[in-house]
C-alpha cells in the first residue's frame, strides 16, 4: 500500500527532517546560541569575562558527560532512547536559562542545555545506517548535520525580535526542542527487533557492521586505539574542539568590546555564521568526490584564516563578514568529516565512534573558553585569537594515514 512521504519513517522526508531538527535544537540553539547572547547576559549579572569562559566550560563539560552515556544507552536500548532524552533535556535546560534569576541559576540552565547535543547526537550515526541505505547515508548525515547551522540562524531573529528581554527568546528555544523531541520519538529506531520489524527492506540494506554479538566497549577501544589513522582522528578531534569553542564564545564579545558593530549588527554577524553553515552540508558530496584528507587539509587553512581574521579587521565590515561565513561553512563542514571518518573507523559501533570523537571535540571545548577568558583578562582578546589560529594549524599533522571516501 502506498503511503505519502510523511508517513513513511524512512523517507528522506522525516530521516532528514527530524535529523536536522534536534540537531538545530540541541547544538544550534541549546549549546551555541549562548554566545550570541554573553554581551547582555554579562550585563544582566555582571558577570566577568573570567566568569562567562566558565559558565561556557561548564555547558562543554555536560556535554562531555552525556557523549559518554550516549553510546551506552544505545547499545543497551536503542537509537531512540538517547536522542528523546536530549531533545527533553535541551528543553527544560533552555527553560531554565530563561527563568534563571542569578548566575548559579543559569549557569546550571546552560550546563543542562549543554548535555542535550552529547545524548542526541553519536546515535544519528547508527538511526542512519539502520534507516538509510548505504548509498544515501553520506548525504542524509553531512544534511543533518548542518541542522546546528540553521538552529544559529533561527538564534538571530529570534534575539533581534527579543531585544532586551532575551529571556524570550530561550522560551521559543526550548519549545522548538519539545517539536523537535516529538517527531524523533515518532520516526527514531527502536530496539533492533522493532525497526527490523517496520522496515525490513531498508534494514537488510543497511545492516552492515551492527551486529547483536558485539564485544564489549572496552575490548573495542582498546583494540582501536591500536591503530595510527584512529589516533589521528581522536588528537584531531581534540585539538578541532579546543580551537573552535573560543570563536563561538568570545567571537560576538570581541567584536562589541572593540564597538565594531551595533547590537544589531552582532546579531546579524551571527545569523551570518549560521547561514554560511549551510554550505557545510556538502561534506557528503565532497569526501565521495575529493577524499576526505584533501577536504579536511583546506578547511583547516580556512578555519585558522577566518578566526585569525577577527582579529585584523579594524573597521572593515567586509573582513567581519568574510570571518563569518568561512568560519561557519568550514565548522559544519570539519564536522561533518570527523562524522564520516569516525564511522569508517568504528563500522562495528558507529555511535561509538562516533560518541568518542565528539567526546574529545567537547573535551577541548571545555577547556578552552575558561583559558581564553583568562587569557582575555591578563592580555587581550585579540591575542587569544592569533594564539588559537595558530594552533589550529596543528590539524594538518594529523590527517588520516588512509584516505576516506564514505561512512
Amino acid at each position: 500500500m502506498y503511503l505519502p512521504l510523511f508517513l513513511k519513517r524512512n523517507s528522506a522526508f522525516n530521516v532528514i527532517g527530524a535529523g536536522l531538527l534536534i540537531v538545530a535544537a540541541t547544538y544550534g540553539l541549546s549549546r551555541y546560541t549562548y554566545g550570541l547572547f554573553v554581551p547582555a547576559i554579562r550585563d544582566d549579572f555582571g558577570l566577568s569575562q573570567a566568569a562567562v569562559g566558565a559558565i561556557g566550560s561548564a555547558s562543554y563539560l555536560g556535554y562531555l558527560l552525556a557523549t559518554l552515556i550516549s553510546p551506552l544507552l544505545v547499545r543497551r536500548f536503542s537509537p531512540r532512547l538517547p536522542i528523546i532524552v536530549g531533545g527533553i533535556t535541551a528543553a527544560l535546560g533552555m527553560l531554565l536559562v530563561a527563568l534563571a534569576t542569578n548566575p548559579i541559576g543559569l549557569a546550571i540552565g546552560v550546563t543542562l542545555a549543554g548535555c542535550s547535543p552529547g545524548l542526541a547526537y553519536p546515535p544519528l550515526s547508527d538511526a542512519i545506517k539502520q534507516l538509510c541505505r548505504a548509498e544515501k547515508q553520506n548525504r542524509y548525515y553531512a544534511i543533518i548535520n548542518s541542522g546546528t547551522s540553521f538552529g544559529v540562524m533561527v538564534s538571530g531573529p529570534l534575539a533581534l525580535i527579543a531585544g532586551p528581554r532575551w529571556q524570550l527568546a530561550w522560551l521559543c528555544f526550548a519549545f522548538i526542542a519539545l517539536i523537535a523531541t516529538l517527531w524523533n520519538f515518532l520516526i527514531m529506531p527502536g530496539p533492533t527487533r522493532e525497526a527490523t520489524q517496520h522496515e525490513p527492506s531498508d534494514n537488510k540494506a543497511t545492516s552492515g557492521g551492527l551486529s547483536d554479538d558485539r564485544e564489549s566497549i572496552w575490548a573495542l577501544l582498546r583494540r582501536k586505539l591500536k591503530n595510527e589513522s584512529v589516533l589521528r582522528l581522536l588528537l584531531g578531534a581534540l585539538l578541532f574542539g579546543l580551537v573552535t569553542s573560543v570563536y563561538w564564545t568570545f567571537s560576538v564579545e570581541l567584536i562589541a568590546s572593540e564597538n565594531r558593530f551595533s547590537e544589531t549588527g552582532r546579531v546579524i554577524f551571527w545569523v551570518v555564521v549560521g547561514i554560511a553553515g549551510v554550505a557545510g552540508g556538502l561534506a557528503g558530496e565532497l569526501v565521495t568526490r575529493f577524499g576526505l584528507a584533501r577536504v579536511l587539509r583546506w578547511a583547516t587553512l580556512a578555519i585558522a584564516a577566518s578566526i585569525a581574521s577577527l582579529t585584523i579587521a579594524s573597521d572593515g565590515m567586509l573582513v567581519l563578514t568574510m570571518s563569518a561565513v568561512v568560519f561557519g561553512a568550514t565548522f559544519i563542514l570539519i564536522t561533518a568529516l570527523y562524522g564520516i571518518w569516525s564511522v569508517s573507523c568504528f563500522p562495528e559501533a558507529p555511535s561509538t565512534g562516533f560518541g568518542l570523537t565528539f567526546f574529545l571535540i567537547s573535551a577541548g571545548q571545555l577547556i578552552s573558553p575558561t583559558l581564553a577568558g583568562l587569557g582575555a583578562e591578563l592580555w587581550q582578546m585579540t591575542s587569544v585569537f592569533q594564539i588559537t589560529a595558530l594552533f589550529c594549524l596543528g590539524i594538518l599533522l594529523l590527517l588520516p594515514t588512509q584516505d576516506v571516501w564514505s561512512m
